[in-house]
């Protein structure tokens, strides 16, 4: 699997606007190929800047899915990791 990390200025607006706009984008990346799960919020010290991850089945689909998210966004800073290891709370 593979992760797209993203981070985006996002619009001014109150905390339900901006939690409105991460529901879309999470509607949206839910229908990319590959798509496995995603995760979206604000950072903790800067409201304004949000952040992405979203896990991907492959690289393929990793690496299209962030070269759509830069042809739109174009202000979007990304990263395409791969994921060799993982553990869940016991």
């Amino acid at each position: 699997m593979y992760m797209v990390v993203g981070e985006q200025r996002m619009p001014a607006g109150t905390a339900e606007a901006r939690q409105a706009q991460y529901a879309h984008m999470a509607e949206v990346v839910r229908q990319a190929p590959g798509f496995v799960r995603g995760w979206w919020g604000p950072g903790e010290a800067d409201q304004a800047t949000g952040h992405a991850l979203v896990l991907l089945d492959s690289r393929e689909h990793a690496l299209e899915f962030a070269a759509t998210v830069e042809q739109y966004v174009p202000d979007a800073r990304l990263r395409v990791v791969a994921v060799e290891a993982t553990v869940s709370a016991p």
